[in-house]
């Protein structure tokens, strides 16, 4: 089956949407396998537009890469688009931006993540030989088969190439690797892929398995679908018992934590009366709080700690001193290190010592462009958002974590848990954290399904690290995730609440803490070198 690309590629956006939803709200893992793989499977018989013969005014034949790469150009813009739809809330609704302006920069943010798509299918192209036609899709050729070795050798070159376009993504001034595939495939059989490889090596088997299924769609004969569909059944079959290894162990004894979710509204939030009810009603929650550790979200406090109230900072560090136990609170704070001060957006751990002193802090690293930092020569953009706070100091990678009742609890701050490459620094030696916890407050996306897709990176984390995580956010997901990625226990969205709850830390590494993400690169390469290779001597990539 051979369609021209235009054709190819509105099919393949509204794939696109749909792969989307296999995220959140569906959280489907086999419907992110079959839409990528109808997506390949278009991409396969896509046609290229004709291009004039060399010198000689005809028309030619189209670059054999062109076809593919407009397919999952289009699956790409479907996919971010509707998958991240929710930024335009932030810039229109509580940027200030004009809605038209906020949805055409949310479809050019989309069109930038889908390039890294199409330049992975220019990159392998559809399999068959060069200067010949396809042997999978051709229709002057219905006896064809397409040999095993082509098969396969495309089939991995094309998880190489995804998996090295996701990890780009997610690296490429300083990256956005939201919506990976294989953040889908936290309940899969994939998932115990994620403590050997990390979320690009399950989204690397993802897209392998999504090829094989792309081959047995364009198969004509029922022997050849069978025995593609068969590789790829087996192939999940092989990952699945996976998930039974255990890299990590328990390590001390249980802590108990209250998670806050205050469900301030974003309007709100900085106006100054709305701010000080706020903080009292915080405040309270710490000293009602009879666990050893009371976690507050991303900046609960809008204001320096050193501003707080002296009624509030006594209320706070007596309840705390008499109980012997602590809280970390999401706050601005001021550096004076680097070059005059500037914010950081921070958590500190107070524990009680004489005058609300603070015992540890944590400064953001990873920050947020736009939000937090302006990207060189954006100055303009930003200026069309009346966001507050939004030009931060950076923190340090590796921060120690902080240590309350023998756990050591690493703290990263709303998207920084997308970095996982990130997020094993603070497992390893000498940090040595037993828990995960994330403040956040994305409240920015108003009741969309971001929060829904936060909930499933941090999941991720928990596989890769084999650490339980702990979520406090204002408007939501606010819970507790075991190490093995089972949400325990959570808030209702958009309700202000406290779950009390009992964690459980782990001590150990596991393949991926210890190596990151190189394996699954050096792989990806390899792949597509076999490809290449293999291409020059058998024919293999068109």
């Amino acid at each position: 089956m051979r369609a021209p690309a235009g054709w190819a590629g509105l099919a393949a956006g509204l794939l696109g949407v749909l792969h989307a939803a296999s995220f959140t709200p569906l959280d489907a893992w086999w419907l992110q396998l079959i839409t990528l793989a109808l997506a390949l499977r278009l991409a396969i018989g896509a046609v290229s537009p004709p291009r004039p013969a060399p010198r000689s005014g005809q028309r030619g034949r189209g670059r054999a890469w062109a076809g593919p790469a407009v397919v999952l150009f289009a699956f790409g813009l479907g996919h971010y688009g509707a998958g991240l739809c929710w930024l335009h809330i932030s810039m229109h609704r509580f940027g200030g931006m004009p809605w038209a302006l906020a949805a055409l920069a949310v479809l050019a943010f989309a069109a930038y993540l889908a390039l890294f798509q199409a330049a992975a299918m220019a990159l392998v192209g559809r399999p068959g030989a060069p200067g010949a036609p396809s042997p999978a899709t051709d229709s002057r050729q219905p006896s064809a088969s397409l040999p095993w070795t082509i098969g396969l050798t495309w089939t991995g070159a094309t998880a190489g190439a995804w998996a090295l376009a996701d990890f780009s993504r997610g690296w490429l001034f300083t990256g956005f690797p939201w919506l990976s595939i294989g953040y889908a495939h936290t309940d899969g059989p994939l998932a115990g892929l994620a403590a050997l490889a990390g979320v690009h090596g399950v989204g690397m088997a993802g897209a392998w398995v999504a090829a094989l299924g792309a081959l047995a769609m364009a198969s004509r004969h029922w022997r050849d679908a069978l025995r593609w569909t068969g590789v790829a059944a087996l192939s999940l079959a092989a990952a699945a018992p996976l998930a039974s290894l255990e890299f990590t162990a328990p390590a001390g004894a249980p802590v108990s934590v209250r998670l806050v979710q205050g469900n301030i509204a974003q309007q709100m939030k900085f106006d100054p009366q709305r701010a000080m009810g706020a903080m009292r009603a915080y405040a309270a929650h710490i000293v009602s709080s009879t666990a050893q550790l009371t976690v507050l979200p991303e900046t609960a406090w809008v204001t320096p700690w050193a501003s707080t109230p002296g009624s509030i900072r006594e209320e706070i560090t007596g309840a705390l001193a008499s109980r012997r136990s602590a809280a970390a609170i999401g706050v601005p704070l001021i550096d004076d290190t680097a070059g005059g001060p500037r914010i950081t957006n921070s958590v500190v751990l107070l524990d009680g010592r004489p005058g609300g002193a603070v015992g540890a802090r944590y400064d953001k690293h990873h920050l947020v462009p736009f939000g937090e930092f302006i990207p060189w020569g954006f100055e303009w953009f930003v200026r069309l958002m009346q966001i507050p706070l939004g030009n931060f100091a950076r923190g340090s990678l590796g921060q120690a974590p902080f240590e309350v009742g023998g756990q050591r609890f690493a703290i990263n701050i709303c998207y920084e848990d997308l970095f996982g490459e990130e997020i094993i620094e603070s497992v390893r030696e000498p940090a040595g954290a037993t828990v995960l916890v994330n403040v956040s407050n994305i409240a920015w996306f108003g009741q969309s399904h971001a929060l829904g897709q936060h909930l499933a990176i941090a999941r991720m984390r928990t596989l890769e690290t084999g650490r339980p995580m702990l979520r406090a956010t204002n408007t939501g997901v606010t819970a507790s995730i075991d190490h093995r990625a089972r949400v325990l226990a959570q808030l209702p969205e958009h309700q202000e609440g406290v779950l009390d709850i009992r964690v459980q830390g782990t001590t150990g590494l596991t393949p991926y803490v210890r190596a990151g993400n190189l394996p699954v690169i050096l792989l990806a390469l390899l792949l597509l070198i076999i490809a290449r290779t293999t291409g020059r001597r058998r024919s293999v990539i068109q």
